[in-house]
């Protein structure tokens, strides 16, 4: 392909990318379902793990994986609720939710199609988001839209790291 083709290739494909609430949701959709620049993505890492893994502790004073999965699928929540122009204080319980007891494979189970879901509507309402309202302040918060969102995938990504690690822990 001809340089002059491939730049016009560029400016169009710049052209349609979409309004930033879009971009950042791809962003999301990345770090969640892979094809992310960073490596594997939270559900490439997620993959594989069984109820025992999950609930194993193989780093002392460590979350456990599935600690860290109810934890994400809570915040992807709350991250949503604000978007949606709620204002809360996120209690304990919301922002480490415990594990179910018996913690079974079905449970388990249940927990990834819950952060699969809590994650596919939060995407969903960031790309509903306004555009023109992202550089307003969150309600009750000192930080604007576009940083939350930015925010809540630095946060997904930086849990995926460490479940990445503890699963490593569990099967050397």
């Amino acid at each position: 392909m001809a340089t002059h083709q491939r730049s016009q290739s560029r400016r169009k494909r710049s052209r349609n990318a979409g309004t930033e609430t879009q971009r950042i949701a791809g962003q999301m959709r990345r770090a969640w379902k892979g094809q992310a620049w960073h490596g594997p993505s939270l559900s490439e890492v997620l993959r594989g793990i069984d109820a025992r893994a999950a609930a194993a502790r193989p780093l002392p004073g460590a979350h456990s994986i599935w600690e860290l999965a109810l934890h994400i699928a809570s915040w992807d929540v709350v991250i949503r609720r604000r978007l949606a122009g709620e204002v809360f204080a996120v209690t304990k319980q919301e922002d480490w939710p415990a594990v179910s007891e018996p913690a079974t494979a079905a449970q388990w189970r249940k927990t990834v199609r819950a952060l699969d879901a809590a994650h596919a509507k939060l995407i969903a309402a960031a790309r509903r988001f306004p555009q023109d309202r992202l550089h307003d302040r969150v309600r009750g918060k000192k930080y604007s839209f576009y940083v939350m969102l930015h925010g809540i995938v630095q946060h997904d990504l930086y849990h995926a790291g460490q479940i990445a690690l503890l699963k490593r822990a569990l099967v050397p």
